[in-house]
């Protein structure tokens, strides 16, 4: 059974997260889009996502999500934006004390990876870094509107685990959550011949398909 000394600890440690947490939320920046294979694809990089509290809290073994929400909308001058598509990422890591390593993974609609690294630096890049991310199929988008991605996030961490488990019933951790941030204006070019053959790509031509999706988008200043 824990001793009093310890949960006086755990709880002022605890409290000094959240505020830290509130001091320094995380930042999505950098938010692209890009053509893969025959999918719209995005990419983001989040900052200041990881405060020393947070850091210590994974390096004691604790599990440490965030929660990426993204959707691909069309936008609309004169009604609400519509929502095209959307995808939920989970990026995870725990590091394990025995082989020393951080476990990293990835989950997603049609997104699954898992890696290890023994660097700290590495596990909060890829926890930062959305990469190709997949959202709807090049052909769901009218070349006569204009469409734009937002993403926002959210941190989770284990609640189970103590000293965790006596304090954040108490603690609202998911304070530390991102804004929504959004891409420029994109539309799908409706006159080159390649966005034709971006629609049915030839198996087994990777070559001709990067260069016929190379010019398929165009993005506009907001």
């Amino acid at each position: 059974m824990a001793s009093l000394k310890q949960l006086i600890f755990a709880s002022v440690f605890l409290l000094f997260i959240a505020g830290t947490a509130q001091a320094s939320s995380p930042t999505l920046v950098n938010v692209g889009v890009s053509a893969e294979g025959n999918q719209i694809a995005m990419s983001a990089q989040m900052t200041d996502g990881f405060p020393e509290e947070v850091i210590e809290a994974v390096e004691s073994g604790v599990p440490m999500t965030y929660t990426f929400h993204i959707e691909l909308r069309k936008d609309k001058s004169l009604w609400v934006d519509s929502l095209v598509s959307s995808n939920t990422v989970e990026h995870t890591v725990q590091y394990d004390s025995l082989k020393k390593v951080y476990r990293f993974t990835e989950t997603g609609n049609n997104i699954k990876r898992k890696l290890m690294t023994r660097k700290h630096e590495r596990y909060q890049q890829m926890m930062a870094t959305l990469d190709s991310i997949p959202l709807a199929p090049l052909y769901k988008l009218d070349p006569n509107e204009k469409y734009y991605i937002r993403v926002k996030a959210d941190l989770q961490i284990d609640r189970f685990w103590f000293p965790f488990n006596y304090i954040l019933f108490f603690v609202p951790l998911n304070d530390m959550e991102t804004d929504w941030t959004r891409s420029s204006l994109l539309s799908i070019e409706p006159n080159l011949v390649e966005r034709q053959q971006a629609f049915q790509p030839k198996a087994n031509d990777k070559a001709g398909k990067s260069k016929a999706l190379k010019h398929v988008i165009r993005t506009f200043n907001r």
